[in-house]
């Protein structure tokens, strides 16, 4: 039983690849390099050639003793195949879930593609998110009105990228991601085909943690790099609303995720005041060419979501209060299940129930235009 009074749409929640998908559905071409699960004796390993991580663990997956534990920490890499819930593979088990968590709706990522924007063979990375894409559209398909697919996008060349995407359109997904990192940089008018299809199409893009070609380390300590995972997310945000590639696609939707989203209230007021007054010897990196400022581009056009972040919420009318949305990161070892509810309940001291209800639920109806009720 949910101890809100509403139930939720989850903005951001991932499926478990099974262990044969690549090896079943992908190019037979590729069929030797295919991405897979290895059992060894220590543990059970994924492994892709080319992508950040070749060779890990899948420890961090193996959740199901969150079931017994809510609380459990010390998740490390090695685990089994066993251990994954089922609700991450399975839509029926997965659904079965959503009940239990008072959960209405998932827009659902990949897990293992994560780190596959770094593969240099760009026909093998092409295959590989073709063959995700198809195994993710049949998934949702089980239930359209509960499950909502984010296709993986590759971005090079650009034509590859708007066909991929008038695909995964036409097999009913809702949100598609791209890379956080990208060179040239999302500013670039090679990219001009790949937002108008975006809009187009009414298909949000998403910048994901850790999806990325570079990754997101910075520094030597595990700890410092994830409490501050958003800095690549905040330093593309920025770029795309300063390069002025909103302004040319004013329809088009980004979304911040699994980065939280208190670093938004941290960088909104600055860049409104370095666009007044830097422009005299910035100005030939400024692209801007609408009356909006910074700001008011990022409460139009994005969005960001967030699993626990009571600084976020308590900043909700800086950031946006349409601009937020709860997710839950099922089944990862670090998400806000199995009681997400009662972790966004305990986000809501003092928030009016409207704004409550936007953040759990209606944002990201509104974000993906879902065939759910507000």
């Amino acid at each position: 039983m949910s101890s809100l009074p509403f139930k939720l749409v989850s903005a951001d929640s991932h499926v478990a690849e099974p262990p044969d998908l690549w090896l079943k559905r992908i190019d037979r071409k590729y069929l030797d390099r295919a991405p897979r699960i290895v059992h060894e004796q220590d543990s059970d390993y994924f492994v892709c050639e080319g992508a950040l991580s070749e060779r890990q663990g899948i420890g961090l997956l193996a959740t199901q003793p969150k079931y017994q534990n809510p609380k459990l920490r010390g998740f490390g890499f090695a685990g089994r195949w066993e251990d994954v819930p089922a609700g991450g593979y399975d839509p029926l088990a997965r659904i079965k879930e959503m009940d239990a968590e008072g959960i209405d709706g998932e827009l659902l990522y990949t897990s293992f593609g994560l780190t596959f924007f770094s593969i240099p063979d760009l026909d093998f990375q092409y295959a590989i998110f073709q063959a995700f894409n198809d195994w993710l559209a049949n998934f949702c398909a089980s239930a359209p009105k509960r499950f909502f697919g984010v296709a993986m996008l590759p971005v090079e060349p650009v034509e590859r990228a708007v066909a991929e995407l008038q695909r995964c359109a036409k097999m009913g997904m809702r949100g598609a991601m791209i890379s956080i990192a990208q060179s040239p940089g999302w500013g670039s008018p090679v990219y001009e085909p790949l937002w108008s299809a975006a809009e187009d199409l009414q298909i949000p893009l998403s910048l994901h943690v850790a999806a990325s070609r570079s990754g997101f380390t910075y520094t030597d300590n595990i700890f410092a790099d994830f409490s501050l995972g958003f800095g690549p997310t905040m330093y593309t945000v920025a770029a795309m609303i300063f390069s002025g590639l909103f302004d040319r696609h004013p329809r088009l939707k980004v979304i911040s995720v699994e980065t939280d989203a208190s670093w938004a209230a941290a960088i909104l007021e600055r860049m409104d005041d370095r666009f007044e007054h830097d422009q005299g010897w910035a100005g030939f990196a400024n692209h801007i060419s609408s009356a909006r400022l910074p700001s008011q581009i990022f409460h139009d056009q994005i969005a960001c979501t967030f699993m626990r972040d009571k600084t976020a919420v308590f900043n909700r009318t800086i950031i946006g209060i349409k601009n937020l949305m709860f997710g839950s990161d099922y089944p990862h070892f670090d998400g806000a299940w199995p009681n997400s509810a009662d972790v966004l309940k305990g986000h809501f001291n003092g928030v009016p129930p409207e704004d409550q209800l936007r953040i759990g639920r209606r944002n990201a109806i509104d974000f993906y235009n879902l065939p759910l009720q507000p």
